[in-house]
C-alpha cells in the first residue's frame, strides 16, 4: 500500500486550533490535540510560517498566532503551503508501444487528473479556516 500524506489535513487542523484560541498557542498543544510529536507539528508550523499564514515567536512565553483573520486563510492556501501530493498519480511504467491502452493511457489519465485537480483548488478556495472552525462548532 502506497503511504499517505496527512500533512494538508494536519495543516488546516493546527490552523483551526489557533483560530479558535485567544493569544498565543504552543507547539506542544497543538500536537496534543493532534495526539501526535511536538517535533513533526514544528515541521508543519514551519511551512505554514514560511507562506505568512501564522506568526510564530520563539521563548518560553512564545508561540504561534494566525498571521490574518481565519476568514482570509483559504484551505487552498494551506495545500499550497504544504506542498501536498496532487489528487492522485500515473504510474510510470514503460510503454507498450504495440498496446494501444498502453501507448495512450498516460496522456488520457494526465488529462483526467488535470481535471480533477483543477476541480479541488476551486472547492479548497471556496472554503476557509473560518468555514472548518464554524463546521467543528457546529457539531
Amino acid at each position: 500500500m502506497a503511504s499517505v500524506n496527512t500533512q494538508f489535513s494536519i495543516a488546516v487542523h493546527l490552523l483551526a486550533g489557533i483560530a479558535s484560541r485567544d493569544g498565543f498557542v504552543t507547539s506542544e498543544a497543538l500536537a496534543e490535540s493532534v495526539n501526535t510529536n511536538p517535533a513533526f507539528i514544528k515541521r508543519i508550523l514551519a511551512k505554514i510560517s514560511k507562506a505568512s499564514l501564522i506568526r510564530t515567536y520563539a521563548g518560553k512565553a512564545g508561540g504561534c498566532e494566525l498571521a490574518k483573520s481565519s476568514d482570509k486563510i483559504t484551505l487552498f492556501d494551506v495545500y499550497s503551503a504544504v506542498e501536498a501530493p496532487k489528487t492522485f498519480a500515473i504510474h510510470n511504467y514503460t510503454v507498450n508501444r504495440s498496446c494501444e491502452i498502453s501507448s495512450n493511457i498516460k496522456d488520457v489519465m494526465k488529462g483526467v487528473s488535470d481535471d480533477a485537480q483543477r476541480a479541488f483548488e476551486k472547492e479548497l478556495k471556496k472554503t476557509t479556516i473560518a468555514d472548518v472552525v464554524r463546521k467543528i462548532r457546529s457539531r
